[in-house]
């Protein structure tokens, strides 16, 4: 038996972050959606979700990845890079997929920016969130991806981690400052208009993905 995921509609839909990579979670994954945008190549980067034999015989990459601090992304952060490159140069459309297409998914993603696209990985960081704003790899792949970055473009890494002033114990990568740090108000007058910006930036921060999990009759996975 498999599973099917409910998730947020913004989480749900497929973006196209440069063109012929795209990024979506599980609820995308539909015949439609793949036809829609000529997809030729799924890389599944979930342990958990199945090839699903409903989208036909698109060519499958599974990755069998958990989203946890713990799990070792990095021998795929080079070789799936590569595979992407070449499936693009060779005329094709790649979609990359985990649950909500914002940690595992969005690591690999980050990985083929910043060897192939990017002068940076904060500049790969940028441009994806210009694209998909809830991107958000857990800090152990953010760990993987700054060594990625060292390796591959042989510099001292364009991304530190630093202490969260909310949370002291952890860390963050200092890309997610602008939204992770809240502003003062200067005076009391301006304590209510200080504090609407402050809300809107940490509710992006603070605000945990709980996708909801059920059984579904699906037919079993595509084998690939």
């Amino acid at each position: 038996m498999s599973l099917s995921f409910h998730v947020n509609p913004e989480y749900a839909s497929i973006s196209e972050i440069v063109p012929g990579l795209f990024i979506c979670g599980v609820s995308a994954l539909t015949p439609d959606e793949m036809k829609k945008n000529k997809i030729t190549h799924i890389i599944n980067a979930t342990h958990e979700v199945p090839n699903l034999r409903s989208l036909g015989d698109i060519q499958r990459t599974k990755l069998w990845l958990e989203d946890t601090p713990q799990t070792y992304i990095y021998p795929h952060l080079e070789l799936q890079s590569d595979q992407i490159q070449a499936l693009i140069a060779d005329g094709g459309k790649v979609l990359v997929h985990c649950v909500a297409g914002v940690s595992r998914s969005a690591s690999i993603v980050l990985a083929y920016l910043t060897k192939y696209r990017c002068r940076s990985l904060r500049d790969a960081y940028h441009l994806m969130k210009s694209k998909r704003p809830m991107v958000r790899p857990n800090i152990g792949f953010w760990r993987q991806l700054i060594a990625f970055e060292q390796n591959v473009k042989e510099n001292s890494g364009s991304v530190r981690l630093v202490r969260d002033e909310n949370q002291p114990e952890s860390l963050l990568p200092d890309v997610y400052l602008p939204i992770a740090i809240p502003q003062r108000p200067e005076s009391p007058e301006n304590e209510h208009s200080a504090d609407e910006p402050r809300q809107r930036r940490n509710s992006g921060f603070r605000q945990k993905f709980q996708p909801v999990l059920e059984p579904v009759a699906e037919l079993g996975e595509a084998v690939c």
